[in-house]
């Protein structure tokens, strides 16, 4: 992927920094025509963007485990419900953090799921991702009437930007635009809404993989036994039983329910980017919180319970709903898969001002 050095350190700046308000750059090039080969997903009709000028253009890169982006999809709907007949349109560009985001089958299942109501292309290649200089998710591109970018918006919020600039590029042809109200322009951000712990990649493919035992990292594709000798520290995860650590994450190896992994975490919110061997046969992941089930008042979207307390069945590849505390705290979250197969890859969180969207 090619990254010229503003990207990089924008990118680097909301990796480490943790939370924190979107990157809005002034842009002036040509925009990157789309590849001939690109999948789409609209009935494999294919798109170019010349086919779209006179039109205001919204280039939207998501990843449909990516939290940020799913909570920005509101925000993009409402802009494109407000400003279609107009002449605003949005496409969104599909590219995958994991392997999984590379299968097409799970990026149409994806956009259906979030019901995009927007042509989606799945870049599986990354030409599109490289075209754009593309380096985080969500990165949202604005093309005006004659092909130009005129402006970037590099991770989540930076929205009143983005729609004043959408609203000024229509009201050249359409004036009556300025007759729809503005949204309203939130403090996502601000300290009153607490700063949880920055995301967590389990794998060590980027070089900050969170397993805390010792030798985690030594013996990457082996099947290794963990001992659990302390509690892990906050952003960290502490492994036990069998497990096989991977690039992107790990496995559990174990053929029983032995094997568990405990997670320390501060936030409103967690969710986390799970797998199954077979998606077809889930595995049930049983949830503990601070040493007991997971209360039906802090579970997540995804969390089912019956007698023996919380649990997910885990089988479609994609970012799972975990945990919506009643209050921001710091918490130790312990997994338990029942079962060999399950595998964790991220952890991502939110604060008090993350609760209000749209979960599928």
């Amino acid at each position: 992927m090619r990254r010229n050095a503003a990207a990089l350190a924008a990118v680097l700046l909301l990796a480490f920094a943790g939370p924190c308000p979107a990157q809005v750059v002034e842009v002036l090039r040509a925009a990157p025509e789309f590849p001939k080969n690109a999948v789409w997903l609209d009935a494999g009709v294919p798109h170019t963007l010349a086919g779209y000028r006179g039109k205001v253009v919204l280039v939207d890169f998501w990843e449909y485990t990516c939290i940020n982006c799913i909570r920005d999809f509101a925000v993009v709907k409402r802009w494109y419900r407000k400003y279609h007949a107009y002449g605003f349109e949005v496409i969104g560009v599909h590219y995958g953090e994991f392997p999984m985001g590379f299968q097409v089958e799970n990026v149409r299942r994806a956009a259906a799921r979030f019901r995009l109501p927007w042509p989606v292309v799945a870049d599986l290649k990354g030409s599109i991702w490289d075209a754009y200089d593309s380096n985080n998710w969500p990165n949202r591109y604005l093309i005006d009437p004659k092909g130009e970018i005129v402006l970037q918006v590099i991770g989540e919020t930076g929205d009143r930007e983005l729609e004043s600039r959408i609203r000024g590029l229509l009201a050249k042809a359409h004036p009556e635009v300025e007759k729809v109200p503005l949204d309203a322009d939130p403090d996502t951000f601000g300290g009153r809404c607490g700063y949880p712990t920055q995301e967590t990649s389990i794998g060590f493919a980027n070089g900050r993989g969170a397993v805390e035992n010792p030798h985690a990292y030594s013996k990457l594709g082996q099947v290794q036994e963990f001992a659990a000798t302390r509690p892990p520290s906050d952003g960290g995860v502490v492994l036990a039983g069998r497990w096989q650590t991977l690039p992107e994450g790990v496995t559990s190896a174990a053929a029983d329910a032995s094997a568990y992994a405990l997670h320390k975490y501060h936030a409103r919110s967690l969710y986390a980017v799970l797998s199954a061997a077979d998606p077809a046969k889930p595995v049930r992941v049983e949830l503990l919180q601070d040493g007991s089930p997971l209360a039906k008042e802090d579970a997540g979207a995804d969390v089912r319970f019956d007698a023996k307390g919380a649990y997910l069945e885990v089988g479609e590849p994609r970012m799972y709903d975990l945990v919506k505390n009643r209050a921001f705290g710091q918490h130790i979250l312990a997994l338990k898969p029942q079962g060999p197969g399950f595998t964790l890859l991220s952890f991502t969180y939110g604060n008090d001002c993350q609760q209000d969207f749209e979960e599928k």
